[in-house]
């Protein structure tokens, strides 16, 4: 079986966030949170790393044409309000 893998040299977690232009704490929360949408990382040993083709197919998934989110929540004309307490 083969295994299609990235051999480019791994990123720390301050180069992935140059890449991503986050801050490197926000890759660390996501992590620590868990998020399920994450960029793909791997542990060597303590350190975590990031592989660039994994961190470019992220941004890939995650790239959205104007006006064809089908799944915006709570935005525009269609949001209602809730009403809390006795009408």
């Amino acid at each position: 079986m083969a295994i299609d893998r990235d051999l480019s040299p791994l990123m720390s977690t301050s180069q992935a966030a140059t890449y991503l232009g986050v801050a490197p704490g926000t890759l660390r929360v996501w992590r620590h949170l868990g998020r399920h949408d994450q960029p793909a990382y791997v542990k060597v040993g303590r350190r975590v790393r990031y592989a660039p083709g994994e961190l470019a197919r992220w941004v890939t998934t995650r790239t959205e044409q104007p006006g064809t989110n089908t799944q915006t929540k709570n935005c525009g004309p269609q949001r209602q309000q809730r009403r809390r307490g006795p009408q």
